[in-house]
């Protein structure tokens, strides 16, 4: 069978200003038979607000990540990266009429087959630099270089495989670093298969957030990522072409009659709708509708939501699972997972969990499926998809301000900028509340990647390997009955039990027979008993998630930055008082000297004319010289004779030139 191309598409879109976003060009063409310019399909015509999104016009540059549904393949996806950039006016050389704003905003884009989104990332950022620098939008060339030269260095599959290439770009230890035990909330959230709403601008953050949390799962990527985008939709779209690919012919995107699942479409509002199942539950979502059932639009002005009155806040303090391989690869042992154990008692058989075959226990779990969708970006017109009864959760990530106001479409919503996680109903809350042992593990994983090794303790493979050995422990504690499932939060073992997922992977496993999990003892591999140092965390997780602990955090710091000015006012006043207190008291000059009084008298005995005029000077700069001498010391009596030597010279010139002028 003839391998598919990892890059199928290379795109350009860009911002008319009458027109709004627009594919410009394509290589090869996305729709057969074209020229490859101004021709988008039906069934992706809302492809260009993805490429560029809402807020773009903010930046100078952004990066994309978005999933789009096979139109040939019911049950694939298509995996895009866009590189959005805005230069301005004066930079292009050759100016077309259409161009008519101050500044020029493009995007370059590639459509994958693979989910390498950094690898390819890396890339069309240089491809996109130099097609802007060229000046030159109506040379393609370039691009169509790219796309040949991007296939031939990814050639052939069955050698290199997408699977070495899955983790490049996401900033695994950085994210850690930045959400600490938030990303094991994060990481619990996706298994309960909940509505989850991320939001932020620039978008690039909150894709790396969305598809690093979901490479933690143990080859999730790799081989439980194809129908992330694919669900039945409840309206009959249009007919449509097929991107010139190598792929068959053109199909329909309706594939209701079908068991597999078909592309999102997004509908258009109709009277007399019902409210969606499943939105807002607390519980496990609904299994998807047979492909033969009847099923009807949604209108989201008509949504409820139970809790939207009184919704729940959780705060955070501010803040990408194994390499996965197509042909599976003997896991680390036991004597390559050096840990630090002097703060926590690590289960004996942790090493064992982690070195166990991904395959051998039915990985990966199937989170993303059967109208599950994972988005890391949605634009707005795809807002009526997220009411459509077919879709029973969705990881989405958005830019735009009018999601965060559907507050009824969503369970979790997630501030990237802010690093806030807001749980809107209690039941979630309960759910997703870490557990002692949680806290230890997420704390020891912290821990290491502050001082990371290559290749040991702390680097982004040993973090993966982490979760992977938590993953299969919660797997193995799922099985048996007991209080072993406490650790782990016994409202989210409930939760995720009932989950879609879950299901599956039991009846795929046999109920759980697994040959491998029967040598491993269940349990949380970081089970102990209470010490200081898990209430220390406790404490330290109450303050950054409670409503009340931010807010005291907040009482705190205005408290702290209000009293610190104080202090350093009383500061100044105490030091300008000690400083009075300890400088030495002045000590007074003697009485006037003979001298001073030879002067007086010599001052006194001239005549009547100059007499007045003489003695005031001289009897000011006498008091003068005398005012000097009350501050000075007696170890200054020499420079006190020759000022008055200089004064008596002054008053003898003063004499005569009145002299002179009588």
């Amino acid at each position: 069978m003839e391998l598919k191309k990892p890059v199928l598409n290379i795109v350009v879109v860009g911002f008319h200003h009458k027109k709004g976003c627009q594919v410009e060009f394509s290589y090869p063409p996305l729709v057969p038979g074209t020229e490859g310019k101004n021709e988008c399909p039906s069934g992706w015509k809302y492809l260009p607000t993805l490429a560029l999104p809402d807020g773009s016009h903010n930046f100078n540059s952004d990066t994309v990540c978005f999933n789009l549904p096979s139109l040939t393949e019911p049950q694939q996806s298509v995996y895009g990266i866009s590189c959005y950039r805005q230069i301005a006016i004066e930079d292009v050389k050759n100016r077309t009429a259409d161009l008519t704003r101050s500044t020029v905003q493009k995007s370059v884009c590639a459509l994958l087959s693979v989910p390498i989104y950094g690898y390819v990332e890396v890339k069309l950022s240089l491809i996109a630099r130099a097609y802007f620098e060229q000046g030159d939008f109506a040379t393609t060339e370039l691009l169509e270089k790219a796309y040949e030269q991007l296939n031939a260095c990814l050639e052939p599959q069955d050698i290199i495989g997408p699977s070495r290439l899955l983790f490049v770009g996401m900033p695994l230890r950085d994210l850690l670093l930045k959400w600490k035990h938030k990303m094991l909330i994060l990481f619990k959230l996706q298994l309960l298969q909940k509505r989850v709403l991320y939001f932020g601008s620039p978008v690039h953050p909150t894709c790396s957030l969305i598809l690093s949390i979901v490479s933690l799962h143990p080859e999730l990527l790799s081989k439980g990522f194809q129908q992330v985008a694919c669900v039945k939709t409840s309206i009959e779209p249009p007919p449509t072409t097929a991107p010139a690919t190598g792929q068959p012919s053109p199909t329909n995107l309706k594939h209701s009659t079908q068991e597999a699942a078909g592309s999102i479409v997004p509908k258009e509002v109709v009277p007399n709708q019902e409210h969606p199942e499943g939105v807002g539950e607390a519980t496990a979502q609904p299994k998807s509708e047979p492909a033969d059932s009847p099923v009807t639009a949604v209108n989201p002005e008509n949504l409820t939501h139970s809790e939207d009155q009184s919704s729940l806040s959780d705060s955070s303090s501010s803040s990408f699972v194994v390499g996965d391989q197509d042909v599976p690869k003997k896991r680390r042992s036991s004597a390559e997972l050096v840990r630090d154990a002097s703060m926590y008692t690590i289960a004996p058989n942790f090493e064992s969990l982690c070195a166990i075959e991904p395959g051998s226990w039915g990985a990966p779990l199937r989170i993303f499926d059967d109208g599950n969708l994972c988005l890391p970006y949605l634009s707005l017109p795809y807002l009526d998809l997220l009411t459509d009864p077919a879709v029973h959760s969705y990881t989405i990530g958005t830019s735009n301000v009018l999601f965060q106001h559907k507050r009824q479409l969503a369970n979790v919503l997630v501030d990237v900028e802010g690093g806030i996680i807001e749980m809107l109903d209690l039941e979630t809350k309960r759910q997703l509340h870490l557990t002692t042992e949680d806290l230890r593990f997420i704390d020891y994983v912290v821990r290491n990647a502050q001082t990371p090794r290559e290749d040991a303790e702390g680097s982004e493979g040993w973090i993966r390997n982490q979760l992977y050995g938590y993953t299969v422990a919660l797997l193995k504690t799922s099985l048996e009955e007991g209080t072993k499932q406490d650790n782990f939060n016994a409202h989210f073992m409930t939760a995720f039990k009932a989950t879609h997922c879950y299901k599956d992977w039991l009846k795929r496993t046999g109920e759980g027979n697994i040959p491998a999990f029967d040598e491993l003892l269940g349990g949380h591999p970081f089970a102990g008993s209470l010490s200081v140092a898990d209430m220390k965390l406790k404490i330290a997780q109450t303050m950054q998630n409670s409503d009340g602990g931010r807010k005291l955090n907040q009482a705190v710091t205005s408290t702290s930055r209000v009293v610190g000015t104080a202090i350093t006012t009383a500061k100044g006043a105490f030091s300008s008082w000690w400083n009075t207190l300890t400088t030495p008291v002045p000590v007074q000059s003697p009485s006037i000297s003979p001298q001073q009084e030879v002067t007086e008298w010599k001052v006194e005995t001239q005549g009547p004319e100059v007499r007045p005029h003489a003695e005031t000077i001289g009897a000011a700069s006498i008091e003068h010289v005398v005012s000097q001498q009350q501050g000075t010391a007696v170890t200054n009596a020499v420079i006190e004779i020759g000022k008055e030597a200089e004064l008596l010279n002054r008053i003898q010139l003063i004499n005569t030139e009145d002299a002179q002028l009588t």
